[in-house]
């Protein structure tokens, strides 16, 4: 398959589907009126070539990127001169996404990330504008007739990390803004990322004297398989009757393909791979084979009228078992079309792809019955929930993980299950591993570190370290990688443990807000954890029945600081003879606890003294005895 290297203009119109469903002729009048006053003759005027028409939007390829940002912007001062001689409702309006990047050519079809960047910065852009890619930006400033504005560092769906983004900019002597990165652990000169973008464009890597300060360019990495699974999405079958309603069938099996496409973790085979079994009916074990894919993701999608339903099938290709399944209901009209579809393919990724997803949980599966020193380096790294409530787990990694290590020093997962394992080990006081509790903590931080250096967009990878940096004192620390955790998205699961930590830190608002997200996104996911945390956020807001409603699903009768939630809000509602109950509960799971100890805990993780006051206030009502520690200071809200 030839390569080149192209300037991609994608376009798209706004609102469409919306617009169809209310005056479909009109609208096919106002695209062809736009295709042949506007958009075809700019395009030949600037020597580029229509790739692809898709009803609603438009591929363009063109030789020189001065030429694709020129056509962009007369496009879009075209198209705005020709809507104010028109009445809103019959004004058609552009999304336009300009890349200069490598593409690969199949016929007269265009593939490649130079295609998919355009596409995704098309799909980010607002109504009339034009967003363009820093390369673009780079290439055309002081040559196009118009100027950039810079709009910082964006994660565009599906693209692996994050994506400097221009707005074109009418006034022609704005300059392009060339700002140093801000992203923590970049370090690169204004020089040294410019240079980056070319040498990436370029397909090479030149040494210079100023390395150290940037950012380098792993070709090997890049083009590495995931070392996960290998996911297989059919085209759902459309089961409304109607064949005009395809492209909601095919919509739904796209966006779940690039969804899934966020977890690095899986090998999410694309859409022209496997929508070629359409309507076949093979049977999943052959298709495994054919696509040497582990899972098969089926479903069918049936509209009627203003309902619409969605069931999905994961099944596993080896054993042909169907390891998850769900039924999805909508209300659905010509306005929300996008929302439901949105709505629906992430919470079939979120089931199927993140930490406690489908694939996860069934390879957990098979590696709790495989002996320790038989666990491939996936399979060995795979262990996350486990770890707290199973010491056979937290052996299985022991004897496995220094061997992961020693044989693959850069692969990131081992990094991060050594730092999660350490961290286990030093929150249970379980001496699995050898040093004091001060020479663990620095192994673990280091080990976290590590992880984090070879893979710096993995939100567990943050997540382990933050709270590590948490148990080290450093706040300030835990709250800028959970920042960049939730910048990196991709795994409410990730998202959710964020929203806990960051509801014990003191953090309420948005961490119960990313807690109730996980929850709504994938009921059967929660844990209990989470409910402690939601607990603790009602407790704190003064609404004390529902804290006691979230503390009672948080319970863990052997784990005697999930019980706590549930004491201090029954202290607080003054529910005598229940509160009785759980305080022996409590003590029957910790002898002898005392409100030092519960203070301890809370002070550990870094939660301000001002937020322990109210918990050690409920707890002296139920009639726990003091123990000694040091005097909490009201004033300290961290």
């Amino acid at each position: 398959m030839e390569r080149r290297l192209a300037a991609i203009l994608a376009a798209d119109v706004v609102g469409y589907t919306r617009l169809m469903g209310a005056d479909e002729h009109a609208v096919l009048e106002a695209l062809k009126a736009l295709r042949s006053e506007i958009f075809d003759p700019l395009v030949e005027k600037h020597h580029g070539r229509i790739v692809k028409l898709m009803g609603d939007g438009a591929l363009v390829e063109f030789a020189s990127v001065v030429d694709a940002v020129n056509c962009a912007a007369e496009i879009q001062w075209g198209l705005a001169e020709r809507n104010a001689k028109l009445p809103p409702e019959q004004r058609l309006e552009l999304r336009i996404g300009v890349n200069l990047g490598d593409v690969m050519i199949d016929g007269d079809d265009l593939y490649g990330d130079g295609v998919n960047i355009a596409a995704r910065l098309e799909a980010a852009s607002e109504p009339g504008d034009v967003y363009v890619s820093d390369v673009v930006a780079a290439q055309a400033a002081g040559k196009a007739v118009v100027g950039f504005e810079y709009l910082g560092e964006r994660r565009l769906k599906n693209i692996s990390g994050l994506v400097k983004i221009y707005r074109l900019s009418s006034d022609s002597a704005v300059k392009i803004h060339r700002p140093i990165s801000r992203r923590r652990g970049a370090g690169a000169t204004v020089g040294g990322t410019l240079l980056l973008v070319a040498a990436i464009v370029a397909w090479q890597i030149m040494d210079r004297p100023d390395a150290d300060k940037t950012v380098a360019f792993d070709e090997d990495a890049m083009l590495a398989r995931p070392t996960g699974p290998t996911i297989a999405v059919l085209a759902f079958d459309n089961l409304s009757g109607d064949p005009s309603k395809n492209y909601l069938s095919n919509g739904i099996s796209e966006d779940v393909i690039i969804e899934l496409g966020h977890y690095r973790d899986l090998n999410v085979l694309s859409r022209h791979t496997t929508f070629a079994f359409r309507g076949q009916h093979q049977d999943v074990r052959k298709i495994g084979e054919t696509l040497n894919a582990d899972f098969v993701l089926e479903g069918t999608v049936r509209q009627a009228g203003d309902r619409l339903r969605v069931t999905a099938r994961l099944i596993d290709t080896q054993s042909r078992a169907q390891v998850w399944s769900e039924l999805f209901d909508d209300d659905l009209t010509a306005v929300n079309l996008f929302d439901v579809q949105s709505r629906i393919t992430e919470r079939v990724a979120v089931a199927i792809g993140d930490t406690r997803g489908a694939v996860r949980r069934t390879h957990e599966q098979r590696a709790r019955a495989k002996p320790p020193e038989h666990l491939s380096s996936y399979e060995c790294t795979m262990f996350y929930d486990d770890l707290y409530d199973r010491p056979d787990v937290q052996e299985r990694v022991y004897n496995c993980i220094e061997r992961v290590i020693q044989e693959e020093p850069n692969y990131w997962r081992a990094w991060a299950q050594l730092a999660e394992a350490l961290r286990v080990d030093l929150s249970f006081f379980n001496n699995r591993y050898e040093g004091s509790y001060a020479e663990k903590l620095d192994r673990a931080l280091s080990a976290a570190k590590k992880s984090k250096a070879l893979n710096p967009d993995s939100a567990r990878v943050r997540l382990v370290l933050g709270i590590l940096l948490l148990m080290n004192g450093d706040r300030v620390g835990f709250f800028a990688e959970a920042e960049d955790a939730l910048a990196i998205g991709g795994d409410r699961s990730v998202e959710a443990e964020f929203g806990y930590w960051l509801v014990w830190t003191g953090r309420f608002e948005l961490g119960a807000a990313l807690l109730q997200r996980a929850i709504d996104l994938d009921p059967g996911s929660t844990v209990k954890d989470w409910h402690q945390a939601l607990a603790e956020y009602h407790f704190h807001k003064g609404d004390y029945e529902r804290a006691l409603a979230e503390a009672k699903k948080g319970v863990l009768l052997d784990y005697w600081w999930s019980m706590v939630p549930e004491v201090v809000a029954l202290a607080k509602l003054g529910r005598t003879d229940d509160l009785e109950r759980a305080r022996k509960r409590l003590e029957a799971a910790r002898p002898g606890v005392k409100v030092a100890d519960i203070v301890w805990v809370y002070r550990r993780y870094q939660r301000p003294d001002a937020l322990i006051v109210p918990f050690v206030e409920m707890l002296r009502t139920a009639g726990f005895p003091e123990g000694k520690y040091r005097t909490l200071d009201p004033k300290d809200s961290g």
